[in-house]
């Protein structure tokens, strides 16, 4: 089983835990020092920041779950190296990091922006601080995601990499075309999305530290204005009034408080105003002032953001286009290379700018090179065989026809002899010498005549011929060769036969080739040859039957292969070159011949003839050559 796709969930999972720990330890420590909140609002900011961190990781974990429940069999299939893959699981297992790395970053935005409700916010922060918050945690989500999705895109690849290469063709083509374009979008999202998290950061950073010093200059100044225009001097609090407006002019809204009694305190409101209230003794003065206003400066700092953006956009658009142009060339470059091109090396005509595009070629230039030399060594291992084919069969036609002269001699003389007066052993001697030398003739017609087959050259003349013709004449002809064995052929017709357009002569060698390798596995008893026509009626069958030992499966399977029955040659005589071609000849004229073992320890030979035929398709099957090679 391979351990990539069978712990792929739970490497998932980890990926997606490990990234939130990360981003929202880091989100905790640095809020307070990059926001630079106070204490009360640096505890309440943790308090959020952690809860949201495991709400988001605990949602990660689950959605992990249910989105590759459904392709849970697949992912087996995958570990178990099982083809029952199909295209439509390796696109939804591709879609997986992206549909995560949404979803998670979706939750995070929609928990962040549920604590500007004020029943969900702590009271320690207010609705300004809260907002920068949850625009700082976006920005750390944000960042976090790209490489979250990169990492558990790589871990499904390797994934991937299982599937079949069929299905991966067939899942690949479904994309479509878009599929390229979209990759130009992704080198945009890549390098712009960072540059964008970025100058938010920084944003971020500067509003903040603009904004608290303000705030403090702001506070510093109110606690001054109140204590120099409001402070008593004897228990003379005259022009009160007039401070007031003036103040009020500034900004600073007073409010006189003669009841109390205590510390300076500055307290944030969530309208985004500051009460400073600042001991008189007796009393106090309370002063209420906005929050910063945002200064040119901050506008120049989004500008530049935006410009950062937009060059960042730009490089990636011409990243993506160059990268697109590279897949394209390496498609276009692998598409056109045909035989020809592969033979002559002329693959790669165009250097790709991109380090991995160019790999991918010269790979599939030296793949190209490899296929080169097999090919040589192909060429010439068929030119070799065409050349031992063709000297085979001059070989066995010349041997065939040598030797056929000298014994039709023999065999004439042998002729004459016999009808001398001659004593008994003479004529035992006399009937051996004319026994072999027709089995021996009968064996080089077989050689010639599957050298004839093997060119394509073998003379057939279909004519209408009755089947107990041919069957009595192949049955005839095996006895005279079988003659001298303890075994015996019968012959039986079925009644009401119809008439074959066969070329009697050549069918009766194709049978009489069967009924004699019958006879050789058959020790003595009978080699009943029957003849009969199934109820279909569209083909004759003729079964052949052996009473000896039959034969394994393997040793069937070559029993009709000349010269690779090497076991049943050295038992029963034979090469099987009689077989090769009565089953040539069968093909011929539309037939076939099987063999199987029958259920008495013997095996039985069924030959299949075509009840109608045509003669000109067994013409055009005999000038091809149905011959396997040897």
């Amino acid at each position: 089983m391979n351990p990539r796709a069978a712990r792929l969930v739970a490497r998932l999972v980890a990926l997606q835990l490990a990234v939130h720990t990360v981003t929202f330890l880091l989100t905790a420590a640095f809020a307070p020092r990059v926001l630079l909140l106070e204490p009360a609002a640096s505890s309440a900011s943790l308090l959020v920041v952690l809860v949201i961190g495991l709400l988001c990781a605990a949602f990660s974990t689950a959605a992990t779950f249910v989105v590759t429940r459904r392709l849970r069999p697949a992912l087996q299939s995958l570990a178990v190296g099982a083809s029952s893959v199909d295209s439509a699981d390796v696109l939804a297992l591709y879609g997986v990091p992206a549909r995560l790395a949404i979803t998670s970053a979706a939750f995070a935005l929609v928990l962040s922006l549920a604590t500007v409700v004020p029943q969900l916010r702590p009271q320690a922060l207010d609705t300004y601080t809260d907002l920068t918050l949850v625009l700082l945690m976006l920005t750390m989500v944000s960042t976090a995601a790209l490489p979250a999705y990169v990492t558990m895109r790589a871990s499904m690849a390797r994934v991937l990499e299982l599937a079949p290469p069929h299905i991966a063709h067939e899942a690949l083509r479904s994309l479509g075309r878009g599929a390229l374009g979209r990759v130009r979008k992704r080198f945009v999202a890549a390098v712009a999305a960072p540059v964008a998290f970025v100058a938010l950061g920084a944003s971020l950073l500067v509003d903040a530290h603009s904004r608290t010093y303000d705030r403090d200059a702001r506070v510093a100044d109110a606690t001054d204005v109140a204590r120099a225009a409001f402070e008593p001097i004897e228990g003379d609090v005259r022009g009160r009034a007039e401070a007031i407006e003036a103040a009020a002019a500034l900004g600073f809204r007073v409010h006189i408080d003669p009841a109390y009694d205590g510390e300076r305190v500055v307290r944030h409101g969530d309208e985004g105003e500051t009460q400073v209230t600042v001991p008189t003794y007796p009393g106090a003065a309370l002063v209420r002032f906005g929050t910063s206003r945002l200064s040119p400066v901050t506008g120049i700092y989004v500008l530049l953001a935006l410009v950062a953006v937009a060059l960042a956009g730009l490089l990636g658009t011409r990243i993506g286009v160059a990268f697109e142009a590279d897949i394209a060339l390496a498609t276009r470059e692998m598409r056109r290379a045909g035989v020809a091109e592969v033979m002559r090396g002329t693959i790669i005509q165009h250097e790709a700018r991109f380090a991995n595009i160019s790999a991918l070629l010269e790979a599939v230039d030296s793949l190209g090179g490899v296929f080169r030399e097999f090919a040589g060594a192909q060429q010439k291992s068929i030119s070799a065989r065409e050349a031992t084919e063709r000297m085979r069969g001059l070989l066995l036609a010349s041997m065939s026809h040598d030797l056929k002269a000298p014994l039709n001699a023999v065999l004439g003389f042998a002729e004459l002899v016999s009808r001398n007066p001659l004593s008994e052993p003479q004529k035992e001697s006399l009937a051996i010498i004319e026994q072999r030398g027709r089995e021996l003739l009968m064996l080089i017609d077989t050689i010639l005549d599957s050298a004839r087959v093997e060119a394509g050259e073998l003379e057939v003349s279909p004519e209408p011929t009755h089947v107990g013709d041919v069957v009595m004449s192949s049955v005839l002809e095996a006895r005279d060769l079988a003659v001298g064995t303890d075994v015996k052929i019968q012959g039986e017709v079925q009644p009401g036969m119809p008439t074959l357009l066969v070329d009697g002569t050549r069918i009766v060698q194709a049978l009489t080739a069967v009924v004699m390798t019958a006879a050789r596995f058959t020790d003595k008893g009978v080699v009943p040859v029957r003849a009969t026509l199934p109820d279909t009626g569209e083909r004759l069958r003729i079964e052949v039957e052996t009473s000896g030992e039959g034969l394994p499966v393997g040793e069937r399977e070559k029993i009709f292969d000349a010269f690779k029955s090497a076991e049943s040659a050295r038992r029963h005589g034979g090469l099987g070159l009689g077989l090769q071609l009565a089953r040539s000849i069968l093909e011929i004229h539309g037939g076939t011949i099987e063999v199987d073992n029958t259920d008495r320890g013997g095996m039985v030979f069924r030959v299949w003839l075509p009840v109608r035929n045509d003669r000109d398709s067994i013409r055009a099957r005999a000038s091809k050559p149905t011959l396997p090679p040897t």
